[in-house]
């Protein structure tokens, strides 16, 4: 497992994100990237590798222009349909619609007690014990639970979650389809088999026999006079299960390392009006998802470099958020930043139509996060080196180790 620095020597030579040095610190392979090939050609993954781009106005424009850049064929480095959310409009808008009723804002609001609730309690099981892994007792729990009960599962199945979470994010790193395949069977016969059980309820004693929850809104909902079969549901209720607790985690995570870390733990916890801009100033300097990808529909020609048609490119969110051009001492995290200013320009949760639905309940849940360790955990620092999540697209401990007076 890759440890994660706050610094380190950065990339040299060709850039490859998968190697030791760019796993360890993304940040300076990024910056070498905007200053020397801000559309850089990795030959090393598949049959014809991929593209990377790293300046922010590239990149906001990138994921803006869907015409172009099309989702169609997956927002990972392989090449598969996944559907759902993760398709081009008017498909994507569809499914967009259906999904973000879930995450109003008023539902989002409404969810506050039981969240501060839900932490408060792993805090509980751990508080007195001095020491602990962030991310194994607090971080990686607490969004598992509120994903659950925004679907509507078992939280007793939270490990399974997250298990098949891991294993389908690392899968990723791998240029077979059947590595991540492998780990979103496990979730799509767990979903289908609760789909199964809901529609012979529904048939057999109408709605009101169904609980009130995501799965049940997904099941009964219709489009163009018909319910949505399991084919279309499930690679959507896959993006919620995944993106809902692996990079919510992440953002908790990063949030704490960065500010311990730094120093900066102590003005948060003496000004709690600091949350906010903490939470945001988090996510533009460590984006729990470093940057997702999208296929050409046709050649393009950028910053000089021709891009054939039908190839695959990385729109690298940490690099844009880092970028000079766009952005005052960007490689410094500062709790000065503007909170407005952050919300609207950092990439952290997508651009334009592809914005990410469920922003509100990440940010509510890291605000919460913080607060709540502040409070309960006195003189919180570091105990040992944080270890680097799987997946090279992402980016966060999946470990943590924290001390504090008992």
């Amino acid at each position: 497992m890759t440890i994660m620095r706050s610094s380190g020597a950065g990339a040299s030579g060709e850039y490859d994100p998968f190697s030791p040095e760019v796993l360890e610190d993304p940040a300076s392979a990024h910056r070498a990237l905007r200053e020397k090939c801000p559309v850089h050609h990795h030959a090393g993954f598949g049959e014809n590798g991929f593209y990377t781009l790293s300046r922010h106005a590239d990149v906001a424009e990138f994921f803006d222009d869907w015409g172009l850049w099309s989702s169609e064929w997956g927002q990972g480095p392989i090449y598969t349909r996944e559907g759902g959310l993760k398709s081009d409009p008017p498909e994507h808008t569809v499914y967009r619609k259906l999904v973000t009723s879930a995450f109003t804002a008023r539902r989002t609001a409404a969810l506050e007690d039981w969240i501060t609730a839900t932490a408060a309690g792993l805090v509980d099981g751990f508080a007195h014990d001095g020491r602990a892994d962030l991310c194994e007792s607090f971080a990686i729990p607490l969004p598992v639970l509120v994903i659950a009960k925004i679907l509507g599962v078992p939280a007793a199945d939270r490990a399974d979650f997250k298990e098949w979470s891991d294993q389908f994010m690392a899968g990723q790193n791998a240029a077979d389809p059947a590595v991540q395949g492998a780990a979103r069977a496990k979730i799509d016969a767990y979903f289908g088999a609760i789909l199964a059980q809901r529609r012979e309820s529904l048939a057999a004693r109408g709605r009101e026999a169904l609980p009130d929850d995501l799965l049940t809104a997904l099941l009964t909902a219709e489009h163009d006079g018909r319910p949505f079969t399991d084919e279309e549901l499930l690679p959507l209720i896959l993006l919620l299960l995944v993106g809902g607790n692996e990079t919510t985690t992440s953002l908790i995570a990063n949030a704490v390392w960065r500010l311990l870390d730094l120093g900066l733990w102590e003005d948060v916890r003496s000004r709690p009006e600091l949350v906010d801009v903490a939470v945001e100033e988090s996510l533009r300097y460590d984006p729990p998802v470093l940057g997702l990808y999208r296929t050409n529909t046709r050649p393009v020609v950028l910053h000089g470099v021709e891009v054939p048609e039908g190839s695959k490119a990385h729109g690298l969110y940490a690099s844009a958020n880092r970028d000079p051009e766009a952005w005052d001492d960007p490689d410094t995290f500062r709790l000065d930043r503007d909170l407005a200013d952050l919300r609207r320009r950092h990439l952290s949760f997508g651009v334009g139509p592809y914005l990410c639905p469920g922003a509100a309940l990440a940010r509510l849940e890291a605000r919460i996060s913080l607060k709540l360790l502040a409070e309960r955990l006195p003189g919180l620092h570091l105990d040992g080196e944080p270890t680097r999540v799987d997946s090279f697209m992402m980016w966060g401990p999946s470990s943590l180790p924290i001390a504090w007076s008992r």
